[in-house]
C-alpha cells in the first residue's frame, strides 16, 4: 500500500528548496512523486500522515559516529580501555536508537571495536535492534606508535593491506585511517604524521578496488598532505589546519567532514577527564581559526559529532558560527553529508526515486536550525519510528 505524507512546508531538492502544501507519495520504502495536495484524492486507497503546520525535510546524516563511544557518558574515552565488547554493543544500541529518534536516519560509522558497527548493522536490517542506516568502517587502522583511543595498530603496507582487505570482505563501506594524533602537542606547532604515504596509498588503492572511498582522521601537518596527495577523499577533523592546508584542500576538490563540537560545545566538558578538559580548553580558539578559514574558503564538508549521540544539531549551529550560512550549514547533514557517504543518488534529499527517510519539525530549519533539537517525526525507508504524539508502534513492540 502506497503512503501519503503531506506537511505545510517541505524542503526538497539537493538545495533543500523550500514549497507549500505538498504531499509525497510513497512507495516500498521510496518517494515516488512529490505532488501538490490537490492531487490526493488521485490516490483513495493510500494511509496517510498529516504532519498538519510541521516542516518536512530529508533525514539528517551524521557523518561523523562511533558506535562504541557515547560522549554523554563521563570518562567515556578512558572506558575504551576497560570496558568489554559486551559493554560497547549495550552502549552502541542505546545511542543507536537515540540518534534514530534525533532524527538521524544514517549514520557513517568510523571505526569501531570488534566490528560492533558490522555486525549491528545487520542487526538493524533485520528488524532485531533500531537505529540509523549505517555506514560501517570495521576496524579503523593507525600505526604500532600512533594516537587514538580506537583504531587498530600496524607497521608497514603489507600489514596495514592486510587489515584493508579484511574490512572489504566484511562488506564495509568506508576505510578509516588515523594519521594524526587528536590535538597537537601543547605548547608546539608540529604535529605528528604517523602513516606513511605508502601506507596510505595502500589503503587507498585497495578501497578502490572495491569502490569504497577513505577517509582519514587527520588535523593537518604533513599527514595532510600526505594523505590529500595520495587520495583520501575525506579529512576528518583538520583542526589544525592552515592557510596551505586549506589551499591545497581546495586545489584538491577534498572535502572535509566538520566536527567542531569536540572543541567548541563547552558542555562536553561535563563528560571529559580532567587532562582532556585541560586540552581542549587550550585548543579551543586556534581550532575555531582553523575551522572558521576551512568554512570561509568554501571547502565542501559535511556535519558530524563524534560519538555525541542524539545532538547532530548542535553542529549546524557550530558551522553557522564559523561562517557558513544556513543552508549550507544544512546540507551538511543532507544532501552534501550524501555526497560525503557516498549515496548521493540514494540519500539527503527529498527526491523521486531516493529513500523515504524524512523527519518533521515546528519550524523552517534554515531560519531557525535549533528546532531540530524537538524532531517530532521520523521515517527511514518508509517506515514510521516516531510520530507525532511519541514513538510509532513499530518501535514500542520490540523494545
Amino acid at each position: 500500500m502506497k503512503t501519503l505524507v503531506k506537511a505545510q512546508s517541505i524542503l526538497i531538492g539537493s538545495e533543500l528548496e523550500l514549497v507549500k502544501n505538498k504531499c509525497i507519495v510513497i512507495n516500498e520504502g521510496k518517494i515516488e512523486v512529490i505532488i501538490d495536495q490537490s492531487e490526493m484524492a488521485s490516490y483513495p486507497d493510500a494511509s496517510l500522515i498529516d504532519l498538519g503546520s510541521k516542516t518536512l525535510m530529508p533525514g539528517m546524516i551524521e557523518c561523523h559516529d562511533h558506535l562504541c563511544i557515547d560522549a554523554r557518558i563521563p570518562n567515556h574515552l578512558e572506558l575504551l580501555a576497560t570496558a568489554s565488547a559486551h559493554e560497547l554493543t549495550l552502549i552502541a544500541i542505546k545511542g543507536l536508537k537515540d540518534d534514530l529518534m534525533s532524527g538521524v536516519t544514517t549514520a557513517r560509522c568510523m571505526g569501531d571495536f570488534d566490528y560492533i558497527d558490522v555486525n549491528l548493522n545487520k542487526k538493524i536490517k533485520d528488524g532485531t535492534i533500531y537505529g540509523p542506516k549505517l555506514l560501517t568502517a570495521g576496524k579503523g587502522m593507525k600505526t604500532a606508535h600512533g594516537a587514538g583511543h580506537i583504531g587498530y595498530p600496524h607497521n608497514g603496507p603489507e600489514e596495514i593491506r592486510k587489515t584493508a582487505r579484511e574490512n572489504l570482505k566484511k562488506g564495509v563501506d568506508i576505510m578509516k585511517l588515523f594519521a594524526t594524533p587528536g590535538v597537537a602537542p601543547v605548547g608546539q606547532d608540529f604535529i605528528p604524521a604517523y602513516l606513511s604515504r605508502e601506507e596510505i596509498s595502500t589503503v587507498v588503492s585497495e578501497g578502490k578496488r572495491l569502490n569504497v572511498p577513505t577517509a582519514a582522521h587527520c588535523i593537518g601537518g604533513q599527514a595532510l598532505t600526505d594523505c590529500v596527495e595520495m587520495g583520501v577523499s575525506v579529512i576528518e577533523h583538520a583542526y589544525a589546519a592552515t592557510d596551505a592546508d586549506v589551499t591545497l584542500l581546495k586545489e584538491h576538490d577534498t572535502w572535509v567532514d566538520l566536527t567542531s563540537g569536540i572543541f567548541l560545545d563547552e558542555e562536553r566538558e561535563a563528560f571529559l577527564s580532567p587532562d582532556s578538559i585541560a586540552k581542549t580548553r587550550y585548543h579551543r580558539e586556534n581550532v575555531r581559526k582553523s575551522l572558521a578559514k576551512i568554512v570561509k574558503a568554501g571547502i565542501h564538508f559535511s556535519l558530524g559529532t563524534d560519538a555525541n549521540h542524539g545532538l547532530l544539531y548542535k553542529e549546524i549551529g557550530f558551522a553557522i558560527e564559523l561562517g557558513a550560512d544556513a543552508r549550507t550549514a544544512l546540507k551538511g547533514v543532507t544532501s552534501n553529508a550524501a555526497i560525503v557517504a557516498n549515496r548521493e543518488n540514494s540519500i539527503g534529499c527529498i527526491t523521486e526515486g531516493f529513500a523515504a527517510d524524512l523527519i518533521a519539525v515546528s519550524e523552517n530549519p534554515l531560519e531557525h536550525y535549533e528546532t531540530l533539537h524537538n524532531v517530532s517525526f521520523v521515517m527511514k525507508d518508509g517506515i514510521t519510528y516516531k510520530a507525532l504524539d511519541g514513538e510509532a508502534e513499530v518501535v514500542k513492540a520490540r523494545l
